[in-house]
């Protein structure tokens, strides 16, 4: 018997957790700022951002549009070219955010800001590449049609946004002094 008590007690907790989260999914669905509620709001907003239930799930609207792509060219110093990409597909999750931090390139307003996000990746292919001279970087976005486009004949393509060709510049020992480094 009190076992079973025990095991209706575990069954209504675990519903009321659900429902509880139920209702965060619900709250960020409708964007509403659960923080405005005091400390009950301060935990559900923590909630929500842990959970994800504070993502509205906008993913699914018409006008959410993809997330850039980036490509690189790595060329080595025979000329040989390999392709590469940021991700490392070891993590999805971490792929996701490399995306994300792509994804700023579109935001940022500022050129200089953009030159450094482009450097910054370009260095990244450096790092893994010590010998590569140069390496291309292509932004590009998958403009998808609408299921009324696709049916008139409208295909997936991709777009080019951003291109730029960076060349690893020489270490040596004179560069530093010319530059007005030590050697």
């Amino acid at each position: 018997m009190a076992g079973r008590a025990r095991s209706r007690g575990r069954t209504a907790l675990i519903v009321a957790a659900a429902a509880v989260h139920l209702g965060c999914v619900v709250l960020g669905a409708l964007h509403v700022d659960p923080q405005r509620a005091g400390w009950l709001g301060g935990v559900i907003a923590y909630h929500g951002a842990l959970s994800g239930a504070d993502s509205g799930y906008n993913f699914f609207a018409p006008a959410v549009s993809a997330l850039p792509w980036a490509r690189f060219q790595v060329t080595d110093a025979s000329g040989a070219a390999h392709a590469e990409v940021l991700e490392s597909g070891a993590n999805h999750e971490a792929d996701l955010r490399v995306r994300s931090i792509l994804s700023l390139f579109l935001q940022a307003q500022d050129e200089a800001l953009r030159r450094s996000l482009v450097a910054s990746w370009a260095g990244k292919m450096f790092a893994r590449h010590p010998g590569a001279k140069s390496v291309v970087v292509r932004l590009e976005i998958c403009d998808l049609p609408s299921m009324q486009e696709y049916r008139e004949g409208r295909r997936p393509a991709w777009n080019l946004l951003y291109q730029a060709k960076l060349v690893q510049q020489s270490r040596g020992p004179g560069t530093r002094q010319r530059n007005g480094g030590a050697p």
